[in-house]
């Protein structure tokens, strides 16, 4: 029988990388400058015409305000999100729980994966990070089974963890 308060979960050996929050907070920023740049280019539009140049020092300061509101609401979010993300290799199942206003948690039976691989977007590339996938024949899988944002030696030791394990059950 394994002493359950002395079992390290597998977060705590394998953590995630803490620059995963500076990429995650760049990559949606991203995403907030270029709606930004959209609504800047609509206010410019719109201080051309005369009957409403007043407006358009409060549209662009409203823009300006918003989008730094926006900006620190995105780095608490993300902060939040790597603090409460978690995983663990357990005996019989890996469970991933990541989410912080509605947090989801996937339990996966070694039984029921096919397959394990590591892989990096353009991000993960810039910020040296690598996610570890795991695939089922359902599709949430690939949605919701992976972990993302660990180093190359921690990905890979926790791969072939679970390709032992997934060995184990066959």
């Amino acid at each position: 029988m394994v002493d359950k308060e002395n079992v390290v979960p597998t977060i705590k050996q394998y953590p995630l990388e803490r620059v995963k929050i500076l990429k995650k907070f760049i990559a949606s920023e991203i995403g907030y400058l270029i709606w930004g740049i959209i609504f800047a280019g609509l206010t410019v539009l719109l201080s051309l015409a005369p009957i409403i140049s007043g407006i358009s020092t409060i549209l662009i300061m409203s823009i300006v305000v918003l989008f730094l509101l926006i900006t620190a609401i995105n780095w608490w979010y993300q902060t939040k999100y790597y603090e409460t993300y978690y995983y663990d290799i357990r005996q019989n199942f890996l469970v991933i729980k990541k989410g912080v206003f509605m947090p989801r948690e996937t339990t996966l039976p070694f039984e029921k994966l096919q397959d394990v691989y590591v892989d990096q977007d353009i991000f993960d590339r810039i910020f040296n990070l690598w996610d570890l996938h795991v695939s089922t024949a359902t599709i949430m899988s690939g949605m919701e089974a992976h972990i993302d944002g660990v180093n190359i030696g921690n990905a890979n030791v926790m791969r072939e963890i679970l390709l032992g394990k997934i060995k184990e059950t066959k």
